[in-house]
């Protein structure tokens, strides 16, 4: 009878692992062996952090947002270019510069917060002629909806 306790007992310790020792350090459960843990500056994300975004929204919506006189007293030689890019185009809006600035905010809102669909609802059973459609086409190039 002391011999199948014996073996059951060998049997249980080696079902449970435990820590090994590296001088000090132990080995175990979220504890790497010293070979296989990073080295001193190198990452856990071999490829790097993700690539950043300049924030031009951000920095539009903060700058559309002040009064005229908290965006005068902005220090621009001491902002970053996306900083510097969204003052201009807040200063050309509220100096009625419409015409580029009114197409790179709507690029930059397009971007930013996703293209709305637009959608053209025909009445009627007759297909479309060839001026129709090129009339169509023409009013979405005005709106700035195509290129």
């Amino acid at each position: 009878m002391n011999n199948s306790m014996g073996k059951e007992m060998k049997k249980n310790e080696a079902d449970t692992k435990v820590p090994a020792k590296q001088g000090e350090y132990e080995v175990g459960d979220k504890h790497p062996p010293k070979e296989h843990q990073f080295k001193p500056g190198q990452s856990g994300n071999p490829k790097g952090p993700p690539v950043r975004r300049t924030h031009l929204w951000v920095w539009l919506c903060e700058y559309m947002g002040m009064t005229d006189a908290r965006l005068a007293k902005v220090k621009t030689k001491r902002l970053t270019q996306v900083q510097q890019a969204a003052i201009v185009l807040v200063e050309n809006f509220k100096a009625g510069k419409f015409s580029k600035s009114s197409r790179l905010m709507r690029y930059i809102v397009d971007r930013e917060e996703g293209k709305a669909l637009e959608t053209i609802k025909l009445t009627g059973e007759e297909p479309l002629s060839a001026d129709e459609c090129e009339d169509i086409r023409e009013i979405l190039r005005e709106n700035g909806s195509i290129d």
